[in-house]
């Protein structure tokens, strides 16, 4: 029974493997917001890029973009906002939020204070597919206020549809998912 089983998990791994991948992508459709912002971490260009052209549509009058300092002295936000304005989005009014952040909770727990002291109602917060979910429920652990709409940038290095076909894909599940896990648990 145990062999049948394992047999059918393999024999129709392309009907369930993916529900593995999109279970991690949590992502809202845009709506009117105060800000938006951009979580750090991506090395494409992917989620600045998005923001930009959420803002560019008139979602919102600004992209606020966190990044860390490392990069060879340079801070992330920075180098997303140049990577953005060599893309053509130089009419989209970006903010830089220059900071030693080392993870997403603290991004949180630095910047959702912050946002409510500025009034902001709703905040559009963009983040690679794989990691909407997760985002999602360490920002609105940290603050109620202000309301956040997770809006998924898609990532090239994640396709839910067919991970598992992909080394760099499966890497980005398997710590995704890990990370995902320790949220749970509390740590």
């Amino acid at each position: 029974m145990l062999a049948a089983f394992a047999v059918g998990l393999i024999v129709f791994r392309a009907q369930w493997l993916p529900s593995v991948a999109w279970f991690l992508v949590q992502s809202e459709a845009p709506r009117k917001a105060d800000a938006i912002f951009v979580l750090g971490g991506d090395h494409y260009g992917e989620r600045i890029v998005h923001a930009g052209e959420l803002a560019r549509q008139g979602y919102a009058p600004k992209v606020y973009v966190s990044g860390p300092a490392g990069i060879f002295d340079h801070y992330e936000s920075e180098l997303a906002i140049e990577f953005a304005q060599r893309r053509g989005y130089t009419d989209v009014q970006f903010v830089p939020l220059e900071n030693n952040c080392k993870s997403t909770r603290d991004e949180a727990e630095r910047y959702m204070p912050e946002f409510r002291r500025l009034g902001f109602r709703r905040v559009l917060v963009v983040t690679s597919n794989f990691h909407t979910r997760r985002a999602g429920r360490i920002l609105r652990a940290v603050a109620a206020d202000p309301e956040i709409h997770m809006i998924a940038a898609a990532a090239r290095e994640f396709h839910p549809e067919d991970w598992w076909h992909r080394r760099q894909d499966q890497k980005n599940l398997f710590m995704e998912w890990s990370k995902t896990f320790a949220n749970w648990i509390g740590m």
